[in-house]
């Protein structure tokens, strides 16, 4: 793979405010705390991102590739195959034929359903001949992990109990995390 690139507008946060008020058990008529809520989603989902080298707000990616795609797409959670284009040595053309799959671990790939003869030929050029473009969500034990930080930074009260979120939250975000 040679270029990644977002090519949409991020979108929403990944956890509503009523998500967190169910969670912290704060009704939903108690409109007060809603922009302290929607800061303590954002800063979190800040911190996730941090941790795990990625980003999680919704948006559409463009993976370049100088052949064509095999094996574990370079982004979690993707939601929806959006295209497949090849260069075809006057401009870029649509190859249809392609599906998402998605493995158990969570991760993705594009796979080619058709006969591998029905391909067109790839031209003879340096550089990116393949796009893949995606669209890409946010996984459930981010979405998790920001909603019980927040609902514990808004439940907890200094002095009443210990300060600190439990330690096997951020196990939460290890298998988004890059290892090295």
């Amino acid at each position: 793979m040679l270029l990644t690139q977002t090519i949409t507008a991020l979108g929403n946060e990944p956890v509503t405010v009523a998500e967190v008020k169910v969670s912290a058990r704060i009704d939903d008529d108690i409109t007060e705390l809603d922009e302290q809520i929607k800061t303590l989603i954002a800063s979190t989902r800040l911190m996730a991102e941090h941790e795990c080298e990625r980003g999680f707000l919704p948006h559409t990616l463009q993976l370049g590739f100088t052949g064509w795609p095999s094996g574990t797409l370079p982004a979690a959670l993707i939601t929806e195959l959006v295209s497949v284009e090849v260069l075809d040595g006057t401009g870029w053309v649509l190859v249809d034929g392609f599906v998402l799959s998605q493995t158990i671990c969570g991760t993705s790939e594009v796979v080619y359903t058709g006969d591998p003869e029905d391909l067109p030929a790839l031209p003879e050029a340096d550089g990116e001949r393949v796009r893949v473009k995606v669209d890409v969500g946010c996984p459930a034990n981010i979405r998790a992990y920001i909603i019980a930080m927040v609902a514990h930074q808004l439940t907890s009260t200094p002095g009443a109990q210990k300060a600190d979120p439990p330690a096997y939250l951020n196990g939460l975000l290890d298998r988004e995390r890059t290892w090295a």
